[in-house]
C-alpha cells in the first residue's frame, strides 16, 4: 500500500500528534525494510509498505541502475527524478489513455467497468506514477517498482477518479527492458 503524504500534512499530523500525546497519540513508526519514504519532485513524501513488484538481475547494481534509467526511456515513461543516495527513480503523472504502447490500457490497470459493462481503463484516462528502486543482493541486484494508478471516466473531474490496481504487465514490460539492456534473459524466462 502507498499513500501519498503532503510534507505539510506531516508536519501538522507531528504537531497533532504533540498537542495531543495524553490522549495517546502513537509516536511515528521508524523506518524499517518493509516501510520505505521516498521523496518525490514535488516534494511529496511517499510512505511504501510493500515493495511492489520486483526483479533480480546478474550485475552490479550501477551497471543496472544505468539499464533501469534507460528502460525508462525505452518504455516512454522518462524519469521526472531520480535519487542515487537511495537509488531510486520515479515518474508521476504518466497519462494514458486507450492503447500504451501498443497495450490496451485495460491489461495494465484493473479499474472496474462502466455501467454499460467496458472496462474503465480503456475508456477513461489513466493518470499512473511509477516508481523503482535499485539494492544489492548477495548475488547480484534486484528492482522493484511500484505502479499505482487512477482513471478518470469520460466525462468526469479528476474529483471523480477512481483508483486502478496494476495488473503487473507494465512492471514485466520495464523489467524485460531492463533485462534486454544488460544482455540477459528477461526475469521468469
Amino acid at each position: 500500500m502507498t499513500m501519498r503524504l503532503p510534507r505539510s500534512s506531516i508536519a501538522s499530523a507531528v504537531l497533532l500528534c504533540t498537542a495531543v500525546a495524553a490522549a495517546g497519540c502513537a509516536a511515528p513508526v521508524p523506518a524499517t525494510e518493509s516501510q520505505r519514504h521516498i521523496v518525490d519532485i514535488d516534494g511529496d513524501v511517499y510512505r511504501s509498505t510493500d515493495q511492489g513488484i520486483s526483479a533480480s538481475f546478474t550485475a552490479p547494481r550501477a551497471d543496472v541502475w544505468k539499464a533501469l534509467l534507460g528502460a525508462y526511456d525505452d518504455m516512454g515513461i522518462s524519469a521526472e527524478a531520480t535519487d542515487t543516495t537511495i537509488w531510486a527513480v520515479s515518474r508521476k503523472k504518466l497519462v494514458m489513455r486507450n492503447v500504451y504502447k501498443g497495450t490496451r490500457t485495460s491489461r495494465l490497470f484493473s479499474c472496474g467497468e462502466t455501467a454499460t459493462g467496458s472496462a474503465q481503463a480503456d475508456v477513461g484516462q489513466i493518470i499512473a506514477n511509477v516508481r523503482s528502486q535499485v539494492t544489492p543482493t548477495g548475488s547480484g541486484t534486484r528492482v522493484a517498482t511500484l505502479v499505482d494508478a487512477w482513471v478518470i471516466p469520460d466525462g468526469g473531474t479528476s474529483s471523480n477518479a477512481l483508483h486502478c490496481g496494476s495488473t503487473g504487465l507494465l512492471e514485466a514490460q520495464l523489467h524485460k527492458a531492463i533485462a534486454t539492456r544488460l544482455g540477459q534473459l528477461a526475469p521468469g524466462e
